[in-house]
């Protein structure tokens, strides 16, 4: 399934979700490999990225002046280099306690770094319920996405809370990768319930390197369209992706509740 890809043009897609700043994180370590992951990009169909470094306490020299500056250097050098993808400067931000008030310190940097979309992961190993911070920054104009949300078996398997969040102005990101092979049948199943009922708003490739966990992204958008309509893939591709990144505003029908198997009808669950 990995090699899929649509069988009808694509609009151009939009990575919310790639590591390209070179030597801030566990991505690219250098200007080099940076450039080459873009170039794979722009072969994969896309032509908007979030040029992401990880804010959390592994990273912390990651503040929002090196994250722009690196994010910038980037963008004049695929100009320079004629490298169709536009940057975006943005971080990946650890979830914590003090998430709201790092935000209003001005420590974080948003998707784009417009102010209005913050890209959120769990702690390592952990699962935290992200709604009381959602339902805290939302009234200052900052919505949560749930950055990866399909590695969280407590949200993919439970469409009460993900809708929840969902109506607390969350937007959920799945990756390209596990949409287009899911490493599990369980996540497969849950995958195909969120696109089926409408959960999943944005797609990333999560890409850190040329050798591994690369940029991709085409598959998963074919996967999307075969198995949620074209029209949907490219809500969730290319549309509400680059709104996000332009920090205007997304605002996804209600998801609805998934079909029920034959299993689940007589057992319940």
């Amino acid at each position: 399934m990995g090699g899929l890809r649509p069988a009808t043009p694509m609009p151009p897609l939009v990575d919310t979700h790639v590591h390209l700043l070179a030597g801030l994180d566990d991505g690219p370590d250098t200007p080099d490999v940076a450039v080459a992951m873009c170039r794979m990009l722009a072969a994969e169909g896309a032509g908007h990225a979030a040029a992401l470094g990880h804010q959390n306490p592994d990273y912390p020299d990651n503040t929002p002046d090196r994250i722009r500056a690196s994010a910038a250097a980037l963008a004049a050098e695929l100009a320079a280099r004629k490298v169709p993808v536009a940057v975006y400067p943005s971080a990946e931000v650890m979830a914590s306690p003090s998430l709201v008030e790092d935000w209003s310190a001005g420590r974080l940097v948003s998707l784009g770094d417009t102010g209005k979309y913050l890209l959120a992961e769990m702690p390592h190993g952990e699962f935290v319920d992200l709604l009381p911070v959602a339902e805290q920054l939302r009234p200052r104009g900052v919505r949560i996405v749930v950055a990866h949300a399909e590695r969280y078996p407590d949200l993919l398997h439970d469409p009460d809370r993900a809708a929840r969040w969902i109506a607390a102005g969350c937007l959920i990101q799945v990756t390209a990768r596990a949409v287009a092979d899911p490493w599990s049948d369980d996540m497969d199943r849950g995958l195909r319930a969120w696109v089926e009922g409408g959960y999943a708003h944005l797609l990333g490739s999560d890409g850190h390197g040329i050798d591994r966990r690369q940029p991709l992204l085409a598959a998963g958008y074919a996967r999307l369209a075969k198995l949620g309509g074209r029209r949907y893939a490219e809500r969730v591709g290319h549309a509400w992706g680059l709104a996000v990144l332009k920090g205007e505003d997304v605002n996804p029908p209600p998801p609805g509740q998934p079909s029920r198997t034959w299993f689940t009808k007589l057992f319940g669950g």
